[in-house]
């Protein structure tokens, strides 16, 4: 689906850069980590930090990419009883997915951020890298903020993407083909 220029364009191009950057940060950590593990064990001299290490890291990724996928309504969702029922079910239903996806990420913000607020009080440190929870913790409302600003995107610049209502899948196709 062609992508519809907004005032927020380039806000939004800056946000999925970082989002990129710090992925792919992790993903390249994540091998490093896991292959010093590896290696380790191998030689009979297994390094207590790459467990935790990798743990971390994945963390971070997995709640930015969370947040990533619905940049472009890139997300998954169960459409097809959508898709058959009345017109109006179809219409509600952007608004329905609209309205719960922000709560689930407002939900992450709120309390996740209670999380790190504990992590903070309690001053809870990492068993091996003895490095601050919170600096793990915060992944969870970081990502709760780039995910709501990913569904603004998506309902903004890629809302064929989002639309349930009105034309088939197919009927696009076949329009675009013709265009």
């Amino acid at each position: 689906m062609e992508r519809k220029k907004t005032a927020l364009s380039g806000f939004f191009d800056v946000i999925g850069g970082v989002e990129n950057v710090v992925l792919a940060i992790m993903v390249v950590g994540m091998i490093f980590t896991i292959l010093v593990q590896i290696i380790g064990r191998v030689i009979g001299h297994p390094f207590p930090w790459t467990e935790e290490t990798s743990r971390y890291l994945f963390l971070w990724m997995m709640f930015v990419a969370l947040a990533a996928g619905f940049n472009q309504a890139e997300s998954s969702r169960v459409t097809l009883f959508v898709a058959k029922g009345p017109k109006w079910l179809r219409k509600f239903s952007e608004i329905l997915y609209a309205v719960i996806v922000t709560l689930f990420f407002g939900f992450m913000i709120v309390y996740g951020w209670e999380v790190v607020r504990q992590q903070i009080m309690m001053k809870e440190m990492g068993t091996a890298l003895m490095i601050p929870m919170y600096i793990i913790g915060i992944c969870q409302p970081v990502a709760g903020v780039l995910g709501i600003i990913g569904v603004l995107q998506s309902f903004m610049e890629y809302h064929g993407n989002v639309e349930i209502a009105g034309k088939s899948k197919e009927n696009k196709v076949t329009e675009e083909k013709g265009r």
